[in-house]
């Protein structure tokens, strides 16, 4: 009994050495009113949880100078197999949810582990995240290495990485299978098998940030190289990527080459914010109007009462033949501890048009 209250006592004094942060919240999302102009339908009132693991309702992290950790947890509702009695009949939680039963399923994501051996070489294993610019009208879209107008599937998040800080460069090397998935392998008289390998660098300077990513997959068959740009130029904060990328559906089999071009711009005066995002991509072999696409994310906001009404504009395709858009106009505030958005939504797809009024309520603790 004493060796054991030795141990946890020890423990408490190692804990107590790091700087430990938890953060928690919840977020529900819902739609108040909802015309599907393809089907013809309507509807009202939808309420749903939206605390997946976009959206962690629990973080928790520990750190020091030289060792670090976070896990997130998040609602798995509808993302994890649920065994609910007979295991050969296995149900997600939204399929047994819809029979009146709430299993409560919670999961991790994001597990991560980083150490420095080193003042300036920091390693950090289990999720990573390795991108050029990204803009902040959808956060995700304008993501040139990874985002959706690219063609390409993105950068690894799970593996390993170390990076090295020298003044204003950066470098940083990483291996990125997957979760449970070695890196290399190779099986009896076959070729060896080599994981995702990513390559990043970046330098920062009075003219700006330089950044340049190399990423390969599936044993070098598919290759990306990106390189970026960006700056604040007297309030207005400004950035360009352009990426070339080849695929192979097998070893030989010819490359299908891309590129793809972006810009970003985005400032702030007095209580109006305003940024524009375009994104071009196109083959290189048939490079025409049909195969190529010209996407165009745009936002304006006005501070006003704590908070800010806006307005939205999302197109992944201006040139396309036939146009689709969503147009948002809404409200995001506070009100305490709680943050809310309330918008109209209008969007246009395939020729028919849809309205929704869409609600967002978050709750920090």
């Amino acid at each position: 009994m004493k060796k054991i209250v030795g141990i946890m006592a020890a423990a408490a004094v190692a804990v107590s050495a790091f700087a430990v942060d938890f953060s928690a919240g919840m977020q529900l999302k819902a739609n108040l009113f909802e015309y599907n102009g393809a089907e013809e339908s309507v509807s009202a009132f939808k309420l749903w949880n939206e605390n997946t693991k976009d959206d962690k309702p629990f973080i928790f992290s520990v750190s020091d100078e030289r060792v670090g950790a976070t896990i997130k947890i998040f609602d798995a509702c509808g993302d994890t197999k649920y065994i609910n009695g007979d295991v050969d009949k296995p149900e997600t939680v939204k399929q047994i949810s819809a029979k009146g039963q709430l299993p409560s399923i919670m999961s991790a994501h994001a597990y991560n582990i980083w150490f420095k051996p080193f003042d300036a070489v920091r390693v950090d294993l289990g999720s990573q995240d390795i991108a050029l610019n990204k803009e902040h009208v959808t956060w995700w879209k304008g993501n040139i290495t990874g985002g959706k107008m690219t063609g390409w599937d993105g950068i690894g998040e799970w593996g390993y990485k170390a990076t090295v800080n020298v003044d204003a460069f950066t470098f940083a090397v990483a291996l990125l299978a997957g979760d449970d998935t070695p890196w290399m392998s190779k099986a009896k008289d076959a070729d060896a098998a080599i994981g995702e390998t990513t390559i990043y660098a970046a330098y920062a300077a009075d003219f700006g940030k330089i950044g340049f990513i190399f990423d390969a997959k599936d044993t070098f068959k598919n290759l990306k190289i990106a390189a970026g740009y960006s700056n604040n130029f007297d309030g207005v904060e400004i950035f360009a990527d352009a990426m070339f990328a080849s695929k192979k559906a097998n070893k030989d089999a010819d490359p299908v080459n891309s590129i793809a071009i972006d810009f970003d711009a985005r400032t702030t005066i007095d209580a109006i914010g305003l940024e524009a995002y375009f994104n071009w991509a196109s083959p290189l072999k048939d490079m025409k109007k049909d195969n190529m696409r010209v996407a165009c994310y745009a936002k304006g906001s006005y501070a006003i009462n704590g908070g800010s009404a806006f307005v939205k504009f999302e197109n992944d395709n201006l040139i396309a033949e036939k146009f689709g858009a969503d147009i948002t106009i809404g409200y995001d505030g506070n009100l305490g501890p709680m943050s809310y958005e309330v918008a109209a939504l209008i969007s246009v797809a395939n020729e028919k048009v849809n309205f929704g009024v869409p609600c967002y309520f978050r709750v920090g603790f």
